[in-house]
């Protein structure tokens, strides 16, 4: 990201065109002058070491407050791995797709992606290859880990939420 760009002061993207952020939803029309990148991330080095994790927080808390706000759009029912199959199915969002590293069945890696429910808990989103022996192999199979974890301290997660936002047509505020 350029150094010169103006961004939010809370999470250090840029903040669209409206008064609210569009990547974490604050409402930026008391503040005099966006600080730029280069500003924003000496000032966020300089600050308490869990500045990343309270944007992540303040971002998933509005998040889940536009989305509720607008009656959960794009929230699909999630499979969850494990478990007895008679759990109810959580309704969530992909935030960040599994990314294979080789399409290769016989040397399958891959990177978990991560959804969050509408409970706003955090899951792993796992990826299982399936049709050994059969016609249409390899099928690649995606579902949630059953049980949820951290919520993840990484600054693309404001990326993240702030894309199924923009892709659901919802504005936070």
């Amino acid at each position: 990201m350029d150094g010169e760009l103006r961004v939010c002061p809370a999470c250090g993207q840029p903040p669209g065109a409206g008064v609210f952020c569009d990547a974490c939803g604050r409402n930026l029309s008391q503040v005099e002058q966006l600080p730029t990148r280069a500003e924003w991330e000496r000032t966020s080095s300089a600050g308490a070491s869990d500045s990343l994790a309270e944007r992540c927080a303040a971002a998933t808390a509005a998040f889940l407050a536009a989305m509720r706000a607008a009656g959960d759009p794009g929230a699909a029912k999630a499979q969850l791995r494990g478990g007895s199959g008679l759990r109810r199915r959580p309704r969530a969002w992909v935030l960040r797709d599994v990314e294979r590293k080789n399409d290769d069945p016989l040397h399958y890696d891959y990177e978990p992606g991560l959804v969050l429910t509408t409970e706003g808990r955090f899951h792993l989103l796992e990826s299982e290859v399936r049709g050994w022996g059969q016609a249409r192999f390899p099928q690649y199979v995606d579902t949630a880990a059953a049980d949820p974890i951290e919520m993840p301290v990484d600054a693309r997660l404001i990326d993240e939420l702030a894309a199924v936002l923009r892709a659901n047509d919802v504005t936070p505020g």
